[in-house]
């Protein structure tokens, strides 16, 4: 056999993408004549192609056992380990790769996505973005680079620091309660604007943040605006923070937006009274005070066509209503909703009180103030700190961007109402978890 000759008819075979063929004649050769550095690449080319990894991983080894040096050596291995799911041996691969060809977009974006695949989320988005400034128009890259920073920053976070009357209230509350020479505990860093503000007021503030690139950008925001000597951003839970340590006593003012759309699912509850416990002195001033979950009926035909289908294009899509989830949550102005009661509040909560319940289950009324068509019970929240400074996102107000969204709780079918008349709901909460439901 004539090995020059047969190696070159493979070679032909691969450029045409004939895939079996060309492994066959590369295995002749590489039988004849084993551990030949560009047999084995060759090998392991068709057999990646053909989706064989194992074998394709052996090929590329062999390779590379012939010549450490061969280009693209490493990144091929990396790619068999990644689809063979061995996710560290395929993050060592491909950081190999990169070290050897730091200007090649692909190898960086292939590491980027095997970070990911760890959950090392800031170490992916350096590489993705190291990729774009090799090759702006990489558009795989833009693709990945666009997932992780959704991963890494959850939409509902520029809107809610471009509230304007969130950050007002909050600016009110700390102005009038945040003394000079005040040590402050702020739970949930963010952005870092309300660290900012305390500081702003004299205080010297200890803020935590659980989320690594989080904290990390916000030492940065809070550098660029001068702050860094009265505010430490601490990497952390604050449930792991000690007295004594980066807290250096207890605080006087504890500090949080850790308030969800439901008002709990971000688990306030636990975190203030574990901060009152260990962390905060005695008469320690808590922003907000208070809280709670708002409800009233809601119509609107807007917010029907959202939550509700019925006779479409001559035919009836019922049935199909009882797939839809009882409870979602909209931007209001995107469904513009209208009131159809005054207003209630099912759970009220007291952080600067007694223990809070870990469970309620209440029931309520809601008398309709106008004839009309409900399609909801309208949820949203409300923050007391004190002194006068309240704050709420009603659905029913039109207000600028927010982060808290209002929730809207259905019931298995629009009910037309009559002024005066009542409905009847059912309301619990778990500490964590808040669930509204008509009483039908």
């Amino acid at each position: 056999m004539d090995l020059n000759r047969t190696f070159a008819q493979a070679v032909t075979h691969q450029n045409e993408g004939r895939w079996a063929e060309a492994e066959t004649l590369y295995r002749k050769v590489d039988k004849a004549r084993p551990g030949t550095a560009p047999v084995s690449w060759n090998l392991g080319v068709v057999l990646k192609a053909q989706e064989k990894w194992e074998q394709a991983l052996a090929a590329f080894e062999r390779a590379g056992k012939a010549d450490p040096g061969f280009r693209g050596l490493n990144f091929n291995i990396g790619l068999c380990l990644q689809k063979l799911d061995r996710k560290e041996e395929a993050v060592a691969a491909f950081e190999k790769s990169v070290a050897v060809e730091p200007q090649d977009p692909v190898g960086r974006f292939n590491l980027a996505a095997a970070y990911r695949d760890q959950e090392k989320l800031e170490a992916a988005l350096a590489q993705v973005d190291a990729a774009l400034a090799l090759q702006p128009e990489f558009v795989e890259a833009q693709l990945l680079q666009s997932k992780l920073r959704t991963n890494m920053l959850p939409l509902w976070h520029v809107p809610m620091v471009n509230d304007a009357p969130r950050n007002d209230a909050y600016a009110a509350a700390i102005r009038t309660q945040v003394k000079p020479g005040d040590l402050v505990l702020e739970i949930g860093t963010g952005s870092g604007l309300l660290a900012m503000m305390a500081a702003k007021a004299g205080a010297q503030v200890v803020t935590c943040e659980a989320v690594p690139w989080i904290a990390e950008t916000a030492r940065k925001v809070i550098a660029a605006n001068g702050l860094s000597d009265r505010i430490t951003v601490v990497n952390t839970l604050s449930t792991a923070l000690e007295v004594g340590g980066v807290l250096p006593r207890r605080a006087d003012v504890l500090l949080s937006e850790i308030v969800a759309s439901d008002f709990l699912s971000e688990r306030i509850i636990p975190a203030v009274a574990d901060a009152r416990t260990r962390l905060l002195t005695p008469d320690a001033r808590i922003l907000p005070a208070r809280g709670g979950v708002r409800c009233a009926l809601a119509a609107g035909e807007l917010l029907e066509k959202h939550l509700f289908t019925g006779p479409t294009n001559g035919f009836d899509l019922s049935a199909f209503n009882k797939l839809y989830p009882r409870s979602v949550r909209y931007d209001a102005r995107l469904v513009q909703p209208h009131a159809l009661s005054a207003s209630v509040d099912p759970f009220s909560f007291d952080f600067t009180g007694g223990a809070i319940a870990d469970s309620e289950h209440v029931r309520f009324s809601l008398p309709a103030s106008a004839d009309g068509r409900c399609v909801a019970l309208a949820q949203w929240v409300w923050l007391d700190f004190g002194g006068g400074v309240m704050f709420e996102n009603s659905p029913f107000i039109d207000s600028p961007a927010s982060g808290w969204q209002p929730g809207f709780y259905l019931p298995d079918h629009p009910l037309e109402v009559k002024r005066g008349q009542s409905l009847a709901f059912d309301a619990h909460h778990d500490g964590f978890n808040v669930w509204l439901s008509f009483r039908q």
